[in-house]
């Protein structure tokens, strides 16, 4: 008896507790009646670029693979002597392809007429001073450079544009979310939520030079144009 009266016990407290990790009056974890507003602000922000990146390429072809190869160094120096007069630090000269492969020709029936060996050899530099741009490009065409492509503008500090759309962006949120509560006869309270996030695009500008070398060419007008910096807010207020 007394064992069977332990275990009625036992289960009466159980079922208690079972019943109380159900029962929550309004504690810790209770539901939030909070009533929000979320809105999303758009801020941006224009900058001069103050900074151009440039890929340029020598490509030599020959049917000896020693002539081709010695064509390109020679070419190629030429390129970077020219680049370093213009102050160009070699820390911003980078290699971003070389490579000698050969280019099986053939005639007008499909005949294979002979082999030639391309040799490519391409840097990307950054031009930190914009206004030697336009010389820099016709000076190392006439050395022998006849693969440029891929000009990207840029801007190396945007620290303070991204603090001045940030702010804008906020700004913008707060309006929309006054608007809103001004619509619904409601007011707006604290922050309840607050996240930002920011991009911006360097202006692209496609440019291309056929072969070259040898000979004095006029500086092309390049024109930076300005660059966007963009922020969203992501705003929840409270309601009042």
């Amino acid at each position: 008896m007394k064992v069977k009266y332990f275990i009625l016990i036992a289960i009466a407290l159980l079922s208690v507790l079972s019943l109380s990790a159900f029962v929550n009056p309004g504690g810790v974890g209770a539901g939030d009646n909070t009533r929000t507003i979320s809105v999303t602000g758009s801020g941006k922000a224009y900058l001069k670029p103050d900074m151009a990146t440039i890929n340029i390429g020598v490509h030599t072809e020959n049917e000896n693979v020693a002539q081709a190869l010695s064509d390109n160094t020679k070419a190629a120096q030429s390129v970077a002597d020219a680049l370093a007069s213009f102050g160009v630090d070699p820390k911003d000269i980078q290699t971003t392809n070389f490579s000698v492969y050969p280019n099986q020709q053939y005639g007008p029936m499909g005949e294979m007429m002979g082999v030639k060996y391309m040799v490519d050899n391409t840097v990307l530099i950054t031009v930190r001073e914009l206004d030697k741009l336009g010389d820099i490009l016709s000076t190392v065409v006439s050395k022998g450079a006849n693969n440029i492509y891929g000009i990207t503008f840029d801007v190396a500090d945007r620290s303070a544009a991204l603090a001045e759309a940030r702010n804008a962006a906020v700004t913008d949120a707060r309006k929309q979310a006054d608007a809103l509560a001004a619509a619904a006869g409601v007011k707006v309270g604290q922050v309840m939520n607050l996240s930002v996030s920011n991009y911006s695009q360097p202006v692209p500008m496609y440019s291309g030079y056929g072969m070259g070398g040898g000979m004095d060419m006029a500086a092309p007008p390049i024109s930076g144009g300005q660059l966007v910096v963009s922020v969203d807010a992501y705003v929840t207020y409270e309601m009042k």
